[in-house]
């Protein structure tokens, strides 16, 4: 009986011990994230959806040739600051298992 207790008490407390991680739709895991910058030329804002259509240079840290796609926004204010046609400079996360997300953006002068 007290091999018993001591087992269930070792199990309790391990479980107790378990760390929690946020890994939901609000809370994005970022330890594996990556920043990276680039510039490009805006082909299409989309605020509703908060993405940018962006045709950008190539990327060489990801292996990505210069192309156009869709960019996400961490948040949808940054859309104000450009419009179609204007030439950018940006900054975009990668998270692991994601979609690239812009941090930043700003119109070249």
């Amino acid at each position: 009986m007290k091999k018993l207790l001591i087992c269930m008490f070792l199990a309790v407390s391990s479980i107790a011990a378990t760390p929690v991680y946020a890994n939901d739709a609000h809370h994005q895991v970022v330890d594996n994230q990556k920043s990276y910058s680039a510039k490009g030329e805006v082909v299409t804002v989309d605020s509703a959806l908060s993405k940018v259509k962006l045709k950008h240079d190539a990327i060489t840290a990801l292996k990505w040739p210069g192309m156009t796609m869709f960019f996400k926004v961490a948040d949808k204010s940054l859309l104000d600051t450009v419009k179609t046609g204007d030439q950018v400079e940006f900054e975009f996360a990668k998270v692991d298992g994601g979609s690239p997300l812009i941090t930043k953006i700003k119109p070249l002068k």
